[in-house]
């Protein structure tokens, strides 16, 4: 079957981390230059089983230079760029004796022959605490005393704040009121100082000379919202300093994330970080020819570094693709240019009652920016680890699939039945999160998909594309669709879609239980339905649709209505 050309409303995603997508043991390969861990070229070699899941969108996690100090797991984190305007170099495969950019090149290019978009995600407000800039650029990065650090708390960690200062901050931040916020303690403050005067490298990374002689380290960053974050400092990343003011040199809420009025003005701004950073996508656009960019905590940016970030990409492509991590799905996010955000149905997908309630959210109005339409990321458990299993993962798919102005998005690995998160970043409780140490996280450390399971609902997920595709809506649906919710059993999930100005549209009916389920329902008369297509499932009688979902199945059936 031809497919329609390229458009939000055809798009269908899949995302993944490139070292760990196509690892894969090949035995004693390495010896003769192929590595087992992922690379662009066996990315090259999945697209055709791509092309057949019915994707037309490759979106790939950070593929930037890694940080050696402070690594966490045997391979570190992707977010812990070395340097943000070179590729990891253990991407390449030694045999193929083409430089790493190249073969990503290649495999750009390649995705572009099978009209598929390629996007990638950026980390534009941190840097990996050994970053190849820091010898150039010490300015542009916080230090700490080391000395003082010692004798204050041992080791480096996030400030404390009172009862009362986390009440006033969170109530101000609320307000978007970014005037004499609460600032950390005292002590806290004074472990900062300015820039060295020269750099050098050690075995615990970069070290600066300040004045005096004292030995100045680069902290590494924390969670910096909420400020009450249990979360320790970590050890790999730290915070760009983006503004040069006295009285702001540590690094905290109101300094990184929810920036004091009085910092974030333009003499204070450090010009040329701020150029780099909005000079990163464009340089990827010339190189290599992406199609657009995920951005990673986007929204902490500064609005007029956001805003130039956005603007000096699509000068080059006004079409360019801007995707934001941001869990609302809320007017700011369209506001400030971009085209889609992750959303909230990772969190939400799992309960019945609250993907209904999102459901009703799509009846009710249009949503003002476009979502993730899947049960998982790379952040969250894995849809597979549920009850249920790969199956219950096929369903809730492919109800999410169906639903307007939604990207189908599949996290690589849940085609598959996989139940091995990619990280622990949300959703997991303390006792999950100890269960999955970073030497067993693929987002640290080596790991493998189960190609070779027996599991898989790849075909499934190709068979549902394929279906909807044959269907004659497929071809008119839009954001802007109509969607009518349809009150069933409790288990069930059930909704009639309708293009504007159509007679057709569908009902899509799942049942995400391990049980099969008789149904007798009635479509909401609103939604002028006069007759259903043949389905071997469903049927409609004196007004009524009967008949059998089976268990952990999402059924399509084409809908005839009388336009109103």
């Amino acid at each position: 079957m031809e497919r329609q050309p390229w458009s939000y409303d055809t798009a269908v995603t899949y995302n993944g981390l490139v070292r760990h997508v196509t690892a894969y043991d090949h035995g004693n390969d390495e010896v003769e230059g192929w590595r087992s861990t992922g690379t662009f070229l066996k990315m090259i070699g999945l697209l055709p089983y791509l092309y057949g899941l019915g994707v037309n969108t490759i979106s790939i996690l950070p593929v930037t230079t890694i940080g050696e100090i402070g690594r966490k797991g045997t391979l570190g984190s992707p977010y812990a760029i070395k340097h943000p305007l070179r590729i990891e170099p253990s991407l390449d495969e030694p045999a193929l004796g083409w430089p790493v950019d190249d073969q990503l090149r290649a495999f750009v290019a390649a995705a572009h022959l099978l009209g598929m978009k390629v996007v990638m995600e950026f980390v534009l407000r941190t840097a990996s605490v050994d970053s190849d800039l820091v010898p150039h650029h010490p300015e542009w990065f916080y230090w700490i005393d080391e000395a003082r650090c010692a004798v204050a708390a041992g080791t480096f960690a996030p400030p404390t704040f009172t009862d009362e200062q986390l009440k006033e901050m969170k109530a101000k931040v609320e307000k978007r009121e970014f005037v004499n916020l609460p600032e950390p303690p005292a002590p806290y403050r004074e472990l900062f100082t300015s820039p060295p005067l020269r750099v050098e490298r050690d075995d615990g990374g970069w070290k600066g000379k300040g004045a005096g002689g004292r030995t100045l380290r680069i902290p590494g960053a924390f969670a910096d919202w909420p400020p009450d974050d249990p979360q320790p400092a970590w050890t790999d990343v730290t915070y760009l300093r983006l503004h040069d003011h006295s009285g702001y040199r540590y690094m905290a809420y109101n300094t990184v994330r929810m920036y004091e009025r009085s910092l974030d003005v333009p003499g204070h701004r450090m010009l040329a970080l701020w150029n780099l950073v909005a000079g990163i996508i464009p340089h990827y656009i010339r190189t290599v020819g992406i199609d657009g960019a995920l951005i990673d905590m986007g929204h902490a940016l500064p609005r007029d570094l956001r805003q130039r970030v956005l603007t000096e990409a699509r000068s080059l492509r006004p079409d360019f693709l801007f995707w934001e991590e941001q869990f609302n799905i809320s007017a700011p996010s369209r506001d400030a240019g971009y085209d889609a955000v992750v959303g909230y149905l990772p969190f939400d997908a799992h309960d019945p009652v609250k993907l209904t309630d999102f459901i009703r959210r799509i009846a009710r109005e249009r949503l003002p920016v476009r979502y993730f339409a899947t049960p998982e990321t790379h952040n969250t458990p894995r849809t597979a680890s549920r009850n249920g299993g790969a199956d219950y993962a096929r369903c809730v798919w492919g109800i999410l699939r169906l639903l307007p102005g939604g990207i189908p998005f599949l996290h690589a690995g849940m085609e598959l039945g996989e139940t091995v998160p990619v990280n622990t970043g949300l959703g997991f409780t303390a006792e999950e999160i100890a269960e999955w140490p970073v030497e067993k996280l693929p987002l640290f450390s080596e790991a493998r998909l189960p190609w070779d399971t027996d599991l898989s609902i790849d075909e499934h997920i190709a068979a549902l594309n394929t279906a909807f595709a044959a269907t004659y809506v497929s071809h008119i649906l839009t954001a802007e669709d109509r969607i009518f919710v349809v009150d069933v059993d409790d288990a069930l999930i059930a909704f009639v879609r309708l293009p504007g100005g159509s007679n057709s549209g569908i009902l899509v009916v799942g049942n995400p239980g391990p049980t099969s389920i008789e149904c007798s329902f009635r479509i909401p008369g609103e939604a002028a339905v006069s007759m259903l297509a043949s389905n071997a499932g469903l049927r409609m009688v004196d007004g009524l649709v009967v008949g059998t979902i089976e268990a952990w199945d999402t059924v399509i059936v084409p809908t005839y209505h009388v336009v109103q």
